[in-house]
């Protein structure tokens, strides 16, 4: 037995196909100029770091690009190198959304409490931003190659 949609389900039915065809157009297009054009190229349309360009120093999101060109290529190595905080929060940010969307995660709740907590990504993506500007080893692999 089939159920009829009631004209606020069919909009939501319809918001959710929009949300998800606008999503899959920007990563499509993010890919393709990824494998298009090269961000270490002189002549890259990709802009470089605005915060590194002032203070010389790199900022969490530096290398992200030069990261996900890397990986379109297949090169996970150089990826993880360019930005390995990336490798860390695309899992986390799942788990974050998957929550979000009203589904149950199966971790324990300590756990998820802390992912949500806004002092978790404060400090981890904080102490990363401090940690990848010390210049001595090992926190110079957290560079961007």
């Amino acid at each position: 037995m089939s159920r009829v949609l009631a004209p606020r389900d069919t909009r939501r039915t319809w918001m959710r196909v929009a949300m998800v065809a606008g999503a899959a157009t920007v990563v499509g297009f993010g890919a393709w100029s990824l494998r298009r054009f090269d961000p270490n190229a002189a002549d890259s349309p990709f802009l470089p770091c605005l915060f590194q360009a002032f203070t010389g120093l790199y900022c969490p999101g530096c290398g992200t690009t030069r990261a996900l060109h890397a990986l379109v290529h297949g090169d996970v190595v150089t990826a993880i190198a360019m930005n390995p905080l990336l490798f860390l929060l695309v899992p986390l940010l799942g788990v974050v959304l998957w929550h979000a969307s009203g589904r149950r995660v199966p971790l324990p709740r300590r756990a998820l409490d802390m992912l949500l907590g806004p002092w978790f990504w404060l400090s981890l993506i904080g102490g990363y931003w401090l940690l990848r500007n010390v210049p001595v080893w090992p926190f110079t692999m957290l560079a961007p190659g």
